[in-house]
């Protein structure tokens, strides 16, 4: 849906808005000056598979990049870390001494979280062990969506600020919910109008190998792909709250699977 929602020049409000959250730009000012790039990464070799990002769009000399992962394998972080670098480089102007090289925030909208980290923001770049900057021109956004949902189902949708019922309006499959995180205007307007593009089936190319059999499914107007999706996201959350010992009928009502099966991903975690 956010590749649908984002890669489209009629849309880029959208974007501008969920990048207003966290660089130091008004929206208006982003709104005015971004405009979507090329988000296929230049071969390194002609005999190289082409690679694309999930967005890229240009501010100023600035490179802004979103991901959206579905599981924590190395390979797929690392392949995120590639992507920054690649587009970092990707600028350079070769002269004598001359060397330009564009800014880079990578945002990684992850599906995941890692035991042990609560935060649902998370924000790296190249520092010493003292936190002094070594370059401000790399700098990763990691964003862990099962951390935000389980906030929402623990504390109530007030206490979300605006731009986590933004991200999680990103992120949500399911319509019925999506537009109960509805309020700010623009988010309305978001809401509205990923609601005709979900019911068009026009959702775009999938985001990785992991949502290509959703995708696929979704565009063939069949649910099997979507609801599989939506079984695999509650049972993360599920084993997310177990984690923090939430007991399993409080589980069981804020994610809609069975005490037993909420009790079958207990077993199975031990």
């Amino acid at each position: 849906m956010l590749k649908a929602m984002f890669q489209n020049e009629n849309r880029l409000k959208y974007s501008a808005k969920f990048l207003s959250y966290f660089i130091d730009l008004d929206y208006e000012v982003i709104l005015k000056n971004i405009y979507l790039a090329k988000n296929e990464l230049d071969k390194e070799k002609e005999s190289s598979k082409g690679e694309r990002c999930d967005y890229v769009a240009v501010i100023d000399n600035t490179s802004l990049n979103i991901e959206v992962n579905n599981n924590s394998s190395l390979e797929i972080l690392e392949r995120n870390i590639e992507y920054a670098y690649r587009l970092y480089s990707k600028k350079i102007k070769r002269g004598e001494r001359e060397y330009d090289y564009t800014q880079v925030i990578q945002f990684n909208l992850n599906n995941f979280s890692f035991k042990g980290n609560d935060k649902i923001i998370d924000i790296y770049g190249v520092k010493n062990d003292s936190d002094l900057t070594l370059s401000d021109k790399i700098i990763f956004v990691q964003i862990y969506v099962p951390n935000l949902r389980k906030k929402w189902y623990n504390e109530g949708i007030e206490s979300l600020n605006e731009a986590e019922k933004y991200i999680l309006a990103l992120v949500e499959m399911d319509i019925e919910k999506l537009k109960s995180l509805g309020g700010e205007e623009l988010m309305e307007e978001y809401v509205k109008e990923a609601e005709e593009v979900s019911f068009e089936g026009g959702v775009g190319e999938s985001y990785d190998k992991e949502w290509a059999l959703k995708d696929q499914a979704y565009r063939d107007g069949k649910d099997e792909g979507r609801e599989e999706g939506i079984l695999t996201e509650k049972q993360t959350i599920a084993k997310s709250m177990l984690e923090d010992n939430i007991p399993v009928e409080q589980i069981s009502k804020y994610t809609n699977l069975s005490i037993d099966e909420v009790n079958f991903l207990k077993m199975d975690k031990k």
